[in-house]
């Protein structure tokens, strides 16, 4: 991508979205890699390794664990590796902001008899350590994108996004290679459904001798017919594929919402953004968040809570919701004069109007998060929330850094 609107004729955000369409169909030719992956750790946990996430990094602990859609018999984050039926699987921090303490964790797994499984690209890790790991997903690097403000940069890029898509669908295809031989995984139903709670806790290893309190791996005597290797790659590459194509679609709202962010930054207003989901703000690893162009705050689904009275007139609040519209509050919001950016999974109700402060936008991942189906379990696998955010704030952002004309690489 470059400044302006020379490439082309097309704007930042739909080059973004036509070089993210390659990264999809990339994604596509790997899938046979990330099936082998998969066996490769499906292997050793059905041999009774466990499978953990160490803290490598801030975000991807909340994005992998108790997710709706994934695995309810993951060991803690801090568990200390055994045997090397073990699995870690984790994501790398940024090498130009790498801690001293993920370092340090980094060369403790590979001292460790653990199978180490990495979200990432063989680059990313010091070379000392490269041999050690089993396998990688691949995926984009930390210095690949476009547009820098000060210090930071790329402010735009597929980092992320990749790290996502490469990791659930990896994780898909493990939980086929389980299915496979005759053992079906517990999977996190999402609690945002009736019954989610109770039907989650009947799976506690509970007892008055011993905390913390655990959950299975695997389900007892559940029987689940096989899936074709690839399948639940493939069906949640084919939903995610779906999505892009609606942002797409509504190209000229995601300019509209560059050109409010732009409008807002160079008048002396905040632009402030919340994802509301498991790993945004923390994957973008911003060190200096004051310094930032965007102000990221917790995800909150209430907006009465994510959009606080301070937040003022001709103020812009991105907001990537999780939860059902609440008409009333868009209304509270909008009407004090704030400029607001927004959707829900759930689509936008027929009763809420158009507004000069409103920007509605569709980013229509499944509802409750979780995306494919498993023929004959109870629950669906694979939340999609992150995947799609991913793209449609990079998409927005690319937009708002073109406006601005910062920088381009």
């Amino acid at each position: 991508m470059t400044s302006g609107n020379k490439a082309g004729g097309k704007s930042a955000g739909a080059r973004y979205l036509q070089q993210a369409r390659e990264r999809l169909e990339g994604l596509n030719k790997s899938l046979g890699e990330l099936v082998d992956l998969s066996r490769k750790m499906a292997e050793s946990v059905l041999a009774g390794g466990a499978l953990f996430t160490p803290p490598t990094t801030t975000w991807f602990g909340s994005e992998y664990g108790g997710r709706a859609g994934g695995f309810m018999g993951l060991h803690s984050a801090h568990y200390v590796p055994q045997s090397n039926k073990d699995v870690a699987f984790f994501a790398l921090p940024d090498p130009r902001r790498a801690t001293t303490s993920a370092i340090e964790l980094l060369e403790k797994l590979a001292a460790s008899p653990a199978q180490l499984f990495v979200v990432g690209t063989p680059g990313e890790l010091p070379k000392a350590l490269r041999k050690r790991v089993a396998g990688f997903t691949g995926g984009d690097t930390a210095t690949q994108g476009e547009y820098d403000f000060g210090e930071f940069g790329p402010l735009v890029g597929f980092r992320a996004f990749e790290q996502f898509t490469r990791m659930w669908m990896t994780t898909g295809e493990l939980i086929a290679a389980c299915i496979a031989a005759g053992k079906m995984p517990v999977i996190w139903m999402s609690v945002w459904l009736e019954g989610a709670f109770v039907r989650n806790a009947s799976f506690m290893n509970h007892s008055n001798t011993r905390e913390p309190w655990s959950y299975p791996m695997f389900h007892e005597n559940r029987y689940i017919p096989p899936l074709e290797p690839g399948y639940a790659g493939q069906a949640f590459l084919a939903a995610l594929t779906a999505i892009h194509g609606r942002l797409e679609s509504q190209l000229p709202v995601l300019a509209q919402a560059g050109a409010w962010m732009a409008a807002a930054h160079r008048g002396g207003h905040k632009v402030y953004a919340m994802a509301v989901g498991h790993a945004y703000p923390n994957i973008l690893e911003i060190t200096q968040p004051e310094q930032y162009p965007i102000r990221w705050w917790p995800p909150m689904s209430d907006l009465n809570r994510a959009v606080p009275m301070e937040i003022g007139e001709d103020e812009v609040v991105l907001h990537l919701g999780y939860a059902p519209v609440d008409i009333g509050d868009v209304r509270r919001i909008v009407d004090r004069g704030v400029k607001l950016i927004y959707t829900s999974p759930y689509g936008r109700p027929a009763g809420l109007k158009d507004h000069p402060n409103l920007l509605w936008f569709d980013l229509p991942w499944r509802p409750t998060d979780a995306t494919v189906d498993i023929p004959g379990y109870s629950v669906r696998i694979l939340p999609m929330s992150s995947s799609a955010q991913a793209l449609a704030y990079n998409a927005m952002m690319a937009e708002f850094a073109q406006a601005m004309q910062w920088r381009a690489k």
